[in-house]
């Protein structure tokens, strides 16, 4: 691999596609999942990624040499680059505070750096007070949040964008969708005040209960933590070597 400098977010100064995924005492969550992303992104960007069996091996170096607790890995893949690293990550421990983003977002469905946009729409919302900002698209409708997908309850139903709408595939709303019974359909933002509960997932914060939506509070109730407590059954870390 060629030497890189890195921006302030840790990601290599150069370009293409990365994974994020949390480690529990040396562990990764859905590691095949990441995997198979990362290779279906390679191949739609022409970015070359190495053998399963190399990339494993690279990932047992790291987290040996950086061992965490709770942890976040990170692989990038670009032109001649496989970057790995491996750092302490610290668990939210508070429900979510969203506003709205104000302009159209175009989303990607491929993970891609630099990522330093995205960052600035959560630097944006902290100076406003809230953790994150929910994006919509040019039909005004939602999309996910500057770092993660959404999930709401809306008549008793939770609900989730399509991927036609312009969002991130994420993994954690994959298990979602698949394994929790969340169904998938357009969300416009005028049915925002019909939101009953809301959460927040993505490979970092798996799932997180959101409880304000601007200025309107969200009910963080059993039907909130009974869909949390399927995701994460459902994403356990699993040993690797």
């Amino acid at each position: 691999m060629k030497n890189f400098e890195f921006d302030s977010y840790g990601f290599p100064k150069t370009s293409g596609i990365f994974e994020t995924i949390k480690t529990v005492n040396g562990s990764p969550i859905a590691l095949g999942r990441h995997m198979r992303r990362a290779l279906e992104s390679g191949l739609e960007l022409g970015i070359a990624i190495p053998s399963e069996d190399f990339i494993r091996s690279e990932i047992l170096r790291t987290i040996h040499e950086n061992p965490q607790e709770v942890g976040r890995l990170r692989l990038c893949f670009g032109k001649e680059l496989l970057y790995i690293s491996h750092d302490s990550y610290t668990e939210l421990t508070e429900p979510a505070r969203l506003n709205f983003y104000t302009q159209t977002v175009i989303g990607a469905v491929h993970k891609t750096f630099p990522y330093d946009y995205r960052f600035a729409l959560i630097e944006a919302a902290h100076q406003e007070g809230f953790h994150d900002s929910i994006l919509f698209n040019e039909k005004n409708e939602i999309t996910e949040t500057a770092v993660s997908n959404i999930i709401l309850l809306i008549a008793g139903e939770w609900v989730t964008p399509p991927i036609t709408s312009g969002i991130l595939p994420g993994i954690m709303r994959a298990i979602a969708i698949e394994e929790c019974g969340v169904k998938v359909r357009p969300i416009h933002v005028s049915e925002i005040p019909d939101v009953e509960s809301a959460i927040l997932v993505s490979s970092l914060r798996i799932a997180q209960p959101i409880s304000h939506i601007g200025d309107m509070k969200l009910k963080i109730g059993q039907a909130a933590q009974d869909l949390q407590d399927q995701i994460r059954a459902h994403s356990q870390p699993v040993s690797i070597g």
